[in-house]
């Protein structure tokens, strides 16, 4: 796992939240949150920025993981 998957899961779990979960508020599936984990980070740059939102994080976070 790479360190930004690490992070995701770190995060997931300390909030309490199923992969289910995540999932629904960051408006994609659980197959492609799982495809996420497995270090294949094949999203959109807004659900970089839902997944800023939702832990916390900082913005300028995602846009160095996004480009």
């Amino acid at each position: 796992m790479s360190m930004l998957t690490d992070m995701l899961e770190r995060d997931r779990i300390r909030f309490g939240f199923t992969v289910g979960q995540v999932a629904y508020r960051l408006g994609i599936s659980p197959e492609e949150y799982r495809r996420l984990i497995a270090d294949e980070p094949l999203v959109s740059f807004e659900t970089w920025q839902r997944i800023c939102d939702l832990y916390g994080w900082p913005q300028t976070f995602v846009s160095g993981a996004a480009e």
